[in-house]
């Protein structure tokens, strides 16, 4: 390809680098503004003020009366960070929902919605807004909610307290007074229509001491009032009990026969720090009976069909009550806390009360499923405009396609430039012609298709940013990255012995260069940004492959045209044709046989395959060869001394003309075609010369008719004309041959030098003199 002189001094990543700025350039410039231009999508509407927010929820969310319900919110904000303060208007009569502030870099919270006891059976629609102060100046969205209020049938509970007060216990009686407040709310915010009871008992063998059912202040051995109860529970002291074993087993029984109601969830919390006290004939305590004992016990759980027996006991004692806990028509069973671990720890009772509550709730909910409202759905993620990885401007929301079709073609059209300049810059590096009208056509196809998917995964992935300048930031690179990484792809095709990988690499570093070229120059316009990101990425995916294609590379050619102008190209399983049909060959020889060499690499070993002379050998670092105008030296960057090259026989004597040596043949070491000076002729002395002899008269016969004589052959009579019958034979001397005069030169010798050099005549090449003639 003709190119300015100057360049074909130029290293090759600095050359290839500017030959990619140039495409580029005038892709971005040509084609890609072009494009940018047509299929320009709708901009976004810019009727929210500075700076914007907005705001997505689920579409319905419903409440129950006297209950709350808790569901997400989200928000986007553009051109401010700062916090976003969300809130209900228009809501339901009764029902409540107080603000919620979302922090900056967050874009999510949680809206809690409480109907009140008094609140009316309704839907309606309410607004949940958005709002948000930057510099002085107010944003605001909103979005519909269909809020549902409804008063589904509360699950019911009673709870049954089974507590030793004995002498030791005083600690537990001040616990469960003091969280049986938390309790009982607990159970109220999740919509349980819950009772609570109280037994307690000591040691019934001891005089004075018994089981009691307690009764609350409105004369039930049942209160839904949390206060009631903890007042009741601090009424008692701990006192008695007598031995160790205590009588629970009477109490459980006195539990089961308290006015529980059918269709509610029954639970007993068995708390004590004793052993069941089981008497034998003689009214004495007898461990042998307490299986016998607790089994009783367990049969009056499960006819008073109790859900679920709890026990509050010391580990050592688990064995006396364990068949309690299965007791229950659970299939899951009670549960059991060490006594040791509460007396042990510094929180008390309240671990055991919150356990004990969720399984409460759960297990009253698991009779009435409606009585759980309904988790809201994450709404949608609010969008305020598609954001484009060429630009800064936002294009309406629904438009996402276009502008993927819009920056993938633009990115196309520049890696179509790229690809056709780095391909002529090839052929130029090469000393070849211009690129063929096929190989335009491919790489032109070739660098829209890869550009083109480049840009449109690089769109994508920029589709996927948070809402945060940093992260946008770095994903606007990774997205430019992506793009000129598979442009490097694309190309390693058009560089021999290029692997694919190493172009990926090469393209990848370009296109983060071409990011953060197109970042800076945006500040001076976003058209410049596009038009520098475009110049940056062509020429630093042309620099970054010439440069990892050197650094990667284990064996290449060095091609010297003369004493400042060398080449290099890499070797591989793709053989490098050397000759003078610049169509067929990699390197172009002036002046050689259409195909005179080829290099390739097999087994790890440089092979050099002289297609004239019809050899095939391996050679290695510093083997060097003439072809036509070029000198080709192997190199593999190990310093070892060249292989020798397997000796030929030589050719048998060529009998054909001069012109039919080949052009890539090593003259100088073949004989010259001039023949050398006939010697001169030696004198001859005469002879003297014979007497005639005698002639005898014969009769002469009439001569042939002229059209009867033979004819005689265009080199002369091979031998003596036989005389006529009778005739004496006359000796027939030869001519000799005429020699060469000294000092003339062959006709096809260079008039400068003497060197002979094959061809035609106007089309022969001296290498000497650098001349045609």
């Amino acid at each position: 390809m003709p190119a300015p002189k100057a360049l074909s001094r130029l290293p090759k990543p600095l050359l290839f680098g500017l030959y990619g700025a140039v495409g580029g350039l005038l892709g971005a410039l040509v084609f890609g503004e072009l494009i940018w231009f047509v299929l320009k999508p709708p901009a976004a509407t810019a009727s929210l003020p500075e700076p914007r927010v907005a705001i997505a929820a689920s579409k319905d969310v419903e409440v129950f009366v006297d209950g709350r319900n808790a569901f997400p919110v989200q928000i986007a904000r553009a051109d401010f960070t700062g916090p976003v303060t969300v809130r209900f208007e228009d809501l339901p009569a009764g029902v409540t929902a107080a603000p919620v502030t979302i922090p900056a870099e967050m874009t999510e919270g949680e809206v809690v919605v409480v109907g009140g006891r008094s609140a009316p059976v309704t839907t309606k629609t309410a607004r949940l807004v958005a709002e948000a102060t930057s510099n002085g100046k107010t944003a605001t969205a909103d979005a519909a909610v269909n809020l549902k209020v409804w008063n589904p049938p509360r699950p019911q509970a009673d709870i049954v307290f089974v507590l030793d007060v004995t002498s030791s216990m005083q600690w537990a009686i001040d616990d469960l007074k003091n969280g049986i407040g938390k309790f009982a709310n607990t159970l109220a915010k999740a919509r349980i229509d819950y009772r609570l009871g109280l037994v307690t008992f000591r040691d019934v063998t001891v005089p004075g001491e018994k089981v009691e059912v307690v009764m609350f202040g409105n004369d039930e051995v049942f209160t839904a009032d949390g206060i009631d109860f903890r007042e009741r529970v601090g009424t008692f002291r701990a006192s008695g009990g007598g031995d160790i074993p205590e009588s629970s087993l009477e109490a459980i029984a006195a539990a089961t026969q308290m006015p529980l109601r059918k269709s509610a969830t029954k639970v007993l919390l068995l708390i004590t720090d004793a052993p069941p006290k089981v008497l034998d004939q003689n009214r004495r305590h007898s461990d042998a009976g307490i299986p016998a004992a607790v089994q009783k016990a367990a049969g009056a759980v499960k006819a008073a069909e109790i859900d679920s027996v709890h026990l509050v006991i010391q580990k050592l004692d688990l064995d006396d009550y364990k068949s309690l806990m299965s007791a229950g028509l659970e299939k899951t069973g009670g549960k059991h806390f060490d006594l040791g671990d509460i007396v042990r720890g510094d929180e008390g009772f309240d671990p055991v009360l919150a356990t004990f509550s969720t399984a409460v709730t759960e297990a009253a909910r698991a009779k009435v499923p409606d009585s759980k409202p309904q988790v809201a759905s994450r709404g949608e993620a609010p969008v305020l405009g598609v954001k484009s990885l060429q630009s800064g401007e936002q294009s309406a929301a629904g438009s996402e396609g276009k502008v993927v079709l819009r920056s993938g073609l633009w990115a196309g059209a520049i890696a179509a430039l790229v690809c056709l300049a780095l391909l002529a810059g090839q052929h130029h590096y090469l000393r070849g012609t211009l690129p063929s009208f096929g190989g335009v056509v491919t790489g032109l196809l070739g660098g829209l298709v890869v550009g083109f998917v480049g840009g449109a995964a690089g769109q994508g992935l920029f589709f996927l940013a948070p809402d945060n300048a940093t992260l946008a930031t770095a994903f606007r690179v990774l997205g430019w990255i992506l793009l000129g990484g598979l442009a490097g792809a694309g190309l390693s095709p058009f560089i021999p012995n290029l692997k694919w990988t190493l172009g990926l690499a090469g393209g990848a570093i370009g296109g983060a260069v071409g990011a953060v070229g197109f970042l800076a120059a945006s500040g001076v316009g976003e058209l410049v940004g596009r038009l520098v990101g475009g110049l940056l990425v062509g020429f630093c995916i042309g620099l970054m492959v010439a440069i990892v294609e050197a650094a990667f590379r284990r064996a290449w050619l060095e091609v010297r045209y003369g004493a400042r102008e060398t080449i290099t190209v890499n070797l591989g399983p793709e053989p490098v044709k050397i000759g003078g049909d610049a169509k067929m060959c990699t390197v172009w020889a002036r002046g050689a046989a259409p195909l005179a060499l080829r290099f390739f690499v097999r087994d790890a070993k440089v092979i050099c395959d002289d297609t004239v002379m019809k050899r095939e050998s391996q050679v290695a670092e510093g083997f060097s060869k003439e072809v036509g105008n070029v000198t080709v030296t192997v190199r593999t960057g190990t310093g070892a001394v060249a292989a020798p090259v397997p000796a030929s026989p030589p050719p048998p004597p060529a009998k054909a003309p001069l012109s039919r040596v080949s052009a890539d043949d090593d003259y100088d070491s073949l004989p010259m075609p001039i023949s050398p000076p006939a010697p001169a002729p030696k004198p001859v002395t005469p002879k003297p010369a014979a007497p005639p002899a005698p002639v005898v008269a014969k009769p002469v016969a009439p001569p042939a008719p002229a059209a009867m004589k033979p004819p005689v052959p265009a080199g002369g009579l091979t031998s003596p004309a036989r005389p006529a019958t009778g005739s004496p034979a006359s000796p027939v001397r030869p001519e000799p041959k005429p020699a060469t005069p000294a000092g003339a030169k062959h006709p096809d010798a260079c008039p400068g030098c003497g060197r002979v050099n094959a061809g035609k005549p106007k089309q022969r090449y001296c290498m000497v003199c650098d001349n045609t003639y």
